[in-house]
């Protein structure tokens, strides 16, 4: 997969992107996706809200992040 040039890149843009990735997540992709990247919480604290085991929260993380670096680049 080529990689784009993300040094022109705004922060406007990457908004925007943002919200198109989030939108292409489900909801518990979502949540868990914004609770480690900006928040940091705990993947244990997590799986507890969640009421799933660890390793779905990261299962989890890991679908949502690959969402993510397909709509950033």
């Amino acid at each position: 997969m080529r990689r784009r040039d993300l040094s022109s890149v705004t922060s406007a843009d990457i908004e925007c992107r943002l919200r198109i990735a989030l939108g292409k997540m489900t909801a518990r992709q979502a949540n868990i996706f914004l609770s480690i990247r900006f928040d940091r919480t705990p993947y244990d604290e997590l799986a507890a809200r969640h009421g799933i085991a660890v390793d779905q929260v990261t299962a989890d993380f890991a679908n949502a992040l690959r969402i993510w670096s397909r709509c950033l680049h």
